[in-house]
Parts: structure tokens; sequence; C-alpha cells
């Protein structure tokens, strides 16, 4: 059985930062590259929620590895059959400003 994504504004608009910076910086190739490996992450997520790790402060949010400078954050809500994605997060950023 596989879970709904649901996502979160922020999600959604760090999602997009990134995209459009991929745009601006990179190759076309680059965006898609990225844009899949994304789409097979949710994938995976969507059937097997507890796959990834959770994070060291708090056990509900799991985070996955996208590349090497984004983190995906998600909640898992069991009862709920869903997942949450949380943030796409930029891994050159300043830790202490994520705030989950």
């Amino acid at each position: 059985m596989a879970y709904e994504i649901k996502w979160t504004l922020l999600a959604s608009e760090s999602h997009g930062n990134l995209v459009a910076y991929l745009e601006k910086e990179w190759s076309i190739k680059e965006v898609i590259n990225f844009v899949n490996i994304v789409e097979e992450k949710l994938q995976l997520i969507a059937i097997y929620p507890e796959l990834f790790i959770t994070t060291n402060r708090r056990k509900h949010i799991h985070k996955v590895v996208i590349s090497k400078q984004v983190i995906l954050f998600y909640r898992h809500y069991k009862t709920k059959n869903q997942i949450e994605l949380l943030i796409f997060w930029d891994t050159r950023q300043n830790p202490s400003k994520l705030k989950l």
C-alpha cells in the first residue's frame, strides 16, 4: 500500500527554488536529473516510509539525501496513511537556520 504524499508550502517553495537555481546556473540536463531523482525518492518513500533514517533531534522526522547538496525532510503519519514533505534543504546553508 502506497502512502499519500502531501507537499507543505515550504517543501513546494524550497523545491521550486532549487529547480530555479539549477535552471539558472546549470543545464536542462541537470534540472531533469534532479527532478527524476526526487520523483524516484518520493516513490520509495510512498511505499517504504520508514526506509530512510530519522533525524537526531526529532525521531518522527526522516531525511533522505537527494544529492550531495540537497536533503529532503519528511514526516510519516501512520494513522493517516500520509507522508508530509517538510523541506528540501540546501546543505550549503547554515544548519542553525533549519527549523523543523
